[in-house]
């Protein structure tokens, strides 16, 4: 456990945050929601404490998100169980023991540390966010103990209907229980879009609609203070960048390059001109299946998959390229924006989504910036490629940025002044209002 927070002043209220995803986590970038809210909530009179898990949960860290974290915020790290590390025979293990989740093992000692600090240090409110599922039942409990609102985050659906190939019977069906369990008991259900509120709304048509609400994922404008401006001199070729990790399933490039061999064959575009460059692709670039796909489409030496970088550095790459690539085709991705687009767009480059109609293209719709291609429809794929490349050739494409103005809307600092105001709504500013349980 760690602690660098005095204890609060009664004018100042106390948030217990409560989550899976935060620094040096780095897999996910459901990292940055919390820790950006960490960091521009206390200019709205709230006080934050972190309560999370020991660093060595974490298979991918970047040690420089733990530099942003502000002096004034606790952070709380507990033990954990993970279900499927640390039980599994085989790589096999029990489905029933991982619900809501693998981390459920993480239970016992956050309750435990959670009461703790509710006696020595009380919070006015608590606020979870998943995934992982587990963190919402870790905070279910403390906010009952403490007798304080809660404040549920569902950055992503909690589960699917139908469920998901291989999803466990038992967990599907503890899924649906829970969440209606969770959302019943909280004072303010948040979703990451207006389509997952939406979800949720019409899936609890008995709590009341002022329940629900959408806060955005967005960019951070100090994170783009240092990046260099971009080289105006033009390049011999288009650069086109991913950002992340692929997969077969809904973050696979390879339609992208058939698209780039048919827009070639079409006279539309050069291959030889084009250079695709994935960061921190993962194990998916290095496949065969991958390289075959490369080879079909004539893209030899044109397709380049970089270990992934730090944070700081990733956003240096991202206003280099020409193209941004967003891949995101599933049904399941449909209700989601991922934070990457809005750094995309905040870097001043256009950006190619590969997905199908939903809340990115949306936004898309909403600040430009781009095309929104749905590689189900033919052509579409093929088309968007195709404008881009040709935009370059003539110089115009930075004219396809998204409009500044619009995208204000996502900074970081607005978002966290939004939550702020939910939590007013809940715990109007004054005296202190939690006690030390008894």
């Amino acid at each position: 456990m760690s602690t660098a927070n005095p204890v609060a002043t009664r004018r100042t209220r106390h948030a217990l945050f409560v989550a899976f995803h935060f620094p040096p986590e780095a897999s996910s970038s459901g990292v940055l929601r919390t820790l950006k809210y960490t960091r521009y909530l206390g200019a709205h009179g709230w006080r934050v404490t972190v309560l999370t898990f020991d660093r060595s949960a974490y298979d991918v860290q970047d040690p420089a998100f733990e530099r942003q974290i502000p002096a004034d915020v606790r952070v709380v790290r507990t033990r954990f169980l993970n279900v499927k590390r640390h039980l599994a025979i085989r790589g096999v293990y029990p489905g029933f023991a991982a619900v809501p989740d693998v981390w459920i093992g993480w239970w016992p000692w956050a309750v435990r540390a959670g009461r703790r600090l509710l006696r020595t240090d009380p919070f006015d409110l608590v606020y979870s966010t998943s995934p992982h599922a587990t963190a919402h039942l870790v905070a279910k409990s403390l906010a009952g103990r403490a007798r304080c609102p809660w404040v549920v985050d569902f950055r992503d659906p909690w589960y699917e209907e139908p469920p998901e190939p291989g999803t466990p019977r038992v967990v599907h069906w503890a899924a649906r229980r829970l969440e209606r369990l969770v959302v019943h008991r909280a004072a303010l259900v948040l979703a990451s879009t207006g389509q997952l509120q939406n979800t949720l709304a019409a899936r609890y048509r008995t709590e009341p609609p002022s329940k629900f609400a959408t806060i955005p994922n967005g960019y951070d404008e100090d994170d783009f203070a240092v990046v260099p401006r971009r080289d105006p001199n033009p390049r011999m070729e288009l650069l086109v960048l991913h950002a992340g990790s692929v997969n077969p399933h809904f973050r696979d490039p390879r339609p992208v390059f058939a698209a780039a061999r048919e827009a070639a064959d079409a006279g539309a575009l050069e291959l030889s001109r084009l250079r695709f460059r994935f960061l921190g692709a993962g194990p998916f670039g290095d496949t065969s299946e991958m390289r075959e796909a490369i080879h079909a489409a004539g893209l030899d030496g044109r397709v380049e998959f970089i270990p992934r970088i730090e944070y700081s550095r990733a956003l240096v790459e991202l206003t280099r390229a020409d193209l941004l690539l967003l891949l995101q085709d599933s049904p399941d991705t449909e209700s989601l924006v991922p934070a990457k687009l809005f750094e995309y767009l905040r870097a001043g480059r256009p950006v190619l989504a590969v997905g199908r109609p939903g809340a990115s293209a949306e936004i898309l719709a909403r600040v430009g910036g781009g095309w929104a291609s749905d590689p189900r429809v033919n052509g579409a794929l093929r088309a968007g490629l195709s404008h881009a490349y040709r935009a370059w050739q003539e110089g115009t494409l930075d004219q396809t940025a998204a409009d500044p103005a619009a995208l204000k809307r996502f900074s970081r600092q607005q978002l966290a002044a939004e939550l702020a105001s939910r939590f007013d709504s809940l715990v109007p500013p004054g005296p202190s209002r939690s006690r030390p349980a008894r």
